[in-house]
């Protein structure tokens, strides 16, 4: 029934809310494998907006002003790369301070170029248009759930395959995986450390990026003060909970929609008080939280019995030979 709460509307809302989170993990994934925990997500989702609208709006497409925004993340994850790596920065305390700072800036530029604080848009900038799958489009319920998107929402689907076959099936992603697991090791084995990790940041700070650009023009036509809205927090989250792999990390992150598109849908079809409604995705965001400890507990219980298994027959052992 399309006047319920689960429905192919649910679905679908789901899947197009994903999108910004699922772009953002998959950075944060990159990040990770290569041993830098990226909270600098948020700041960098919110500059992408942000560069979409405005250069949408001044060159007149919409689509250049998507490349500008990219690039614009790329020149933000350099930047951070370069604080984190050379000169040493506090990784927090930098992650925060660019957060901080992109959300100032932001809202300064917007008064300063459109004389607005809270929000702004252009009757002139047009959303990116959505496409139908063919042949998928025409299959009932199916076609209603996996057809009628813009690019973006396709290209995070098929990041999330690009980003495993990267990882796991070139030479790059040996690189990125084992500077992750052991620096040491990796710079032993002639691997440029350095170049690595910002390779990792650049491609982090531009899915970013694309993930902002799809809230301000392929979404909406607007640009809102702190647009991101904890998004890239989530994303962090979902790379974590999904083991920074692409596909795991895929399928937290529409987990993550789902909830937001949940909501959503509660707001419509009852007459819940809307605080409590909007509670809802950052509350299933503290159960995925609560599900990382428990599973990092079970972890180390089970690595703590396995080691004293071993010592144990290790004993046994000795007392045979004895």
């Amino acid at each position: 029934m399309e006047d319920g709460v689960f429905t192919t509307a649910l679905l679908s809302s789901g899947l197009r809310l994903a999108t910004p989170i699922i772009l953002a993990a998959l950075g944060g994934a990159f990040c990770s494998r290569a041993g830098v925990l990226n909270l600098a997500l948020e700041g960098k989702m919110l500059l992408g907006a942000f560069v979409a609208i405005v250069f949408s709006y001044y060159l007149g497409s919409t689509a250049l002003g998507i490349v500008v925004a990219v690039i614009f993340g790329g020149l933000l994850g350099l930047l951070f790369a370069l604080l984190y790596l050379k000169y040493k920065v506090n990784l927090i305390i930098l992650a925060l301070g660019i957060n901080l700072l992109i959300m100032e800036f932001t809202v300064y530029v917007m008064r300063i170029l459109f004389g607005n604080v809270g929000s702004w848009s252009d009757p002139s900038i047009q959303r990116l248009p959505d496409y139908e799958i063919p042949i998928l489009a025409d299959i009932p319920g199916i076609g209603d759930i996996f057809s009628g998107y813009n690019a973006i929402v396709y290209f995070s689907w098929l990041m999330a395959i690009i980003g495993y076959v990267v990882l796991f099936h070139t030479k790059f992603g040996r690189h990125i995986r084992a500077v992750g697991e052991n620096i040491e090791a990796a710079e032993t084995l002639g691997i440029n450390v350095t170049r690595v990790q910002v390779s990792a940041l650049v491609i982090a700070g531009m899915l970013c990026a694309l993930g902002g650009s799809f809230l301000s023009v392929g979404h909406l036509t607007l640009f809102t003060r702190n647009m991101s809205n904890g998004r890239g927090w989530v994303g962090v989250t979902a790379a974590i909970f999904g083991f920074q792999h692409p596909i795991g990390v895929f399928f937290t992150g529409l987990f993550f929609g789902l909830a937001e598109g949940f909501a959503v849908r509660i707001q419509n079809v009852t007459n819940w008080p809307p605080n409590l409604i909007q509670l809802l995705p950052h509350f299933a965001t503290l159960i995925a939280l609560i599900l990382v400890a428990l599973r990092e507990k079970v972890n180390l219980f089970v690595n703590r019995s396995r080691f004293r298994q071993s010592l144990q027959r290790g004993e046994m052992r000795s007392t045979s030979a004895d």
